[in-house]
């Protein structure tokens, strides 16, 4: 016999996929009509598209163009709490350079990680005739071969 009850529980702060909590009591009865056992819960944390977790600490990627990286740029990045923080990208920042964002990760027990953003630089595919000037007068004023 299936039979069906909702059970009031409290998620931990920082809770990792795989985690469990034993709720004393909760469980169905013991053979024979014998006290209930216990009632195990195991967590699964859902994947997020922008963030990944490791530990206490966040990592995720963001876009910026050529231009930003080359001249430097200030973005707004998104945190796990959902805040923004400015971050200051500094000109000639290459695609793959990590910043950390001190005590923006995951807090559990009185520890907090920080957040680890991965800049991307992404080219355009195409340029129109006026883009592809400059980028040519670019590469000859700085002895760029293409």
């Amino acid at each position: 016999m299936t039979s069906q009850r909702r059970v009031n529980l409290r998620v931990p702060a920082g809770v990792e996929a795989g985690s469990r909590v034993r709720m004393s009591g909760m469980g169905e009865r013991g053979p024979g009509g014998g006290p209930p056992g216990d009632l195990i819960v195991r967590f699964e944390v859902k994947k997020d598209r922008f963030f990944r977790r490791r530990g206490l600490d966040i990592y995720c990627t963001v876009p910026i163009n050529v231009a930003q990286a080359t001249l430097g740029s200030k973005l707004r990045v998104r945190t796990v709490e959902g805040k923004r923080v400015v971050l200051r990208v500094p000109p000639g920042t290459s695609s793959g350079t990590k910043f950390r964002i001190p005590k923006m990760g995951v807090e559990k027990d009185g520890r907090i990680g920080d957040q680890y953003v991965e800049v991307k630089i992404v080219v355009p595919e195409k340029l129109n005739e006026k883009g592809q000037k400059a980028i040519k007068e670019f590469a000859d004023a700085e002895g760029i071969k293409y």
